[in-house]
């Protein structure tokens, strides 16, 4: 089931991350697309600025929410 709760929510790589489409390197940023669950898994499929959409971890992203309220 995808969950569009976080849908247009910006997000930043924390590190480098690998995927098949290309390196984002650490600071990468793009626009979350939907989350969703796979294996156990949880993904989030991310629109990113460098034009590729790829799945990642939420341990690999830092949200823009969570940077927001870690500065108030």
């Amino acid at each position: 089931m995808l969950d569009r709760t976080h849908t247009g929510w910006r997000c930043r790589t924390q590190r480098l991350i690998r995927t098949v489409k290309g390196d984002l390197p650490r600071g990468s940023q793009g626009t979350i697309v939907y989350e969703t669950e796979n294996l156990g898994r949880q993904l989030i499929f991310v629109s990113w600025d460098t034009g590729i959409s790829v799945p990642v971890f939420p341990d690999e992203i830092e949200w823009e929410a969570q940077r927001n309220a870690a500065v108030q």
